[in-house]
């Protein structure tokens, strides 16, 4: 969810234009993410509902689809690896015991555990191994069909569960190979899609949605992907099953919001280039509305306060206030705390480490470099300074 660019235009003067409508698709999806969470532990919820079918059509697609998102824009692997620390994990660190103190205070008590992602949290984990690996993943040639079968079988596996988010990270993998593998040209090519093919799919979509809410397939919780099937009394073959619907589900969405978004400008795209601010501190809100429920007067009430806390979350927690904040208190504790206490924590230890050497050798290499176009420019001008002293000489 980080902010990224793209070069969908011809870029400038060699800078990178930003692509509005990839921002535009991360803010819609991300809007949709607080109604999802907050539908859930609203107080009122049902799968054979309307609250059902809006927390699975949610469910089926918007975590796939910013995984998908993140690997299309992860396309310099080794950049990828250099900055998954601090991007993802390192606030995850943090994230953790915050959000114990946030359970603590609200209900008075609460466990930590930074092997068992709490709430959402599990998204940085499985985005720091993505584009921490990636760079040794993508040497093999078959990686994204590998991707796939293994994330058919996951849930025939009891150890994929939430242990280090293992059930999610392998079930979402496969968006963010295709991702990684789809270019602009393919882009291009999906959003050749006709207006009529778009209402058929999106119609077709929201139908199977609907079914798979009220005829109850598979339970709810089946639609995280946080572990095996099993878990909630769904066979075998009815987990492969469903997990092929899952896939070709999201596909489809994806599709089609490929197609029917806007290229230019809108609040929406604002709201895609701060996403993050939004992802963490809506679940804050989350915590606050599982203890004290929405208000319920009636269902018109509590669909209108549902989707009202959503988007006001959304809101204000993108706004310059709140998500510059948020970059800079991560900034900060990154740049000057966590850098400052490893720097002497290595000093203390006498500690020097690959990148340290691979610094080093790559400032003396720059130096000889220097050295020598210098030794070679220093008899060139000898040369011209005499030639300019004895112009006989030259003649």
């Amino acid at each position: 969810m980080a902010n990224e660019t793209l070069n969908n235009a011809a870029p400038k003067a060699g800078k990178k234009e930003r692509s509005y409508f990839f921002d535009t698709f991360r803010g819609i999806l991300i809007w949709t993410i607080p109604i999802s969470h907050f539908t859930m532990v609203g107080g009122h919820f049902s799968q054979s509902s309307l609250g059902g079918v809006v927390y699975i059509t949610i469910n089926v697609f918007v975590m796939q689809a910013f995984v998908f998102l993140s690997g299309y824009f992860s396309k310099r692997p080794q950049r990828a690896r250099e900055t998954a620390f601090k991007t993802f994990l390192f606030p995850y660190i943090l994230l953790v015991p915050f959000f114990y103190g946030v359970r603590w205070l609200l209900y008075g008590n609460a466990t930590m555990s930074w092997i068992d992602p709490p709430l959402a949290l599990w998204y940085l984990v499985a985005l720091f191994v993505y584009r921490f690996l990636l760079v040794d993943l993508v040497k093999s040639k078959y990686i994204l069909q590998i991707s796939i079968i293994i994330y058919l079988f996951a849930g025939l596996i009891p150890w994929l569960d939430g242990t280090l988010a293992l059930g999610r990270m392998v079930s979402y993998f496969p968006f963010f190979m295709i991702g990684y593998f789809c270019t602009k040209e393919h882009i291009a090519k999906i959003q050749s899609l006709k207006t009529w093919h778009c209402v058929i799919l999106a119609i077709v979509l929201v139908g199977i949605n609907i079914a798979l809410a009220f005829y109850r397939v598979v339970p709810v919780e089946f639609y995280l992907l946080r572990g095996p099937g099993a878990n909630f009394g769904v066979p075998w073959y009815l987990d492969i099953i469903m997990r092929i619907v899952d896939f070709i589900i999201p596909c489809a969405w994806i599709v089609l919001m490929l197609n029917i978004l806007p290229k230019g400008k809108n609040y929406l795209t604002y709201v895609g280039m701060n996403t993050m601010s939004v992802y963490i501190l809506h679940l804050v809100v989350r915590q606050v509305i599982k203890k004290y429920d929405l208000p319920d007067a009636n269902w018109v009430v509590y669909y209108i306060s549902l989707f009202a806390a959503a988007s006001l979350c959304v809101v204000i927690f993108s706004s310059p206030p709140v998500s510059k904040g948020y970059n800079w208190i991560f900034d900060f504790l990154y740049d000057k705390v966590y850098l400052n206490i490893k720097r002497f924590i290595k000093f203390v230890l006498g500690i020097e480490t690959n990148r340290d050497k691979m610094l080093k050798e790559q400032a003396a290499a720059e130096a000889a470099a220097q050295a020598g176009e210098k030794a070679k420019a220093e008899p060139a001008a000898q040369a011209g300074a005499s030639a300019e002293e004895n112009p006989a000489k030259k003649e």
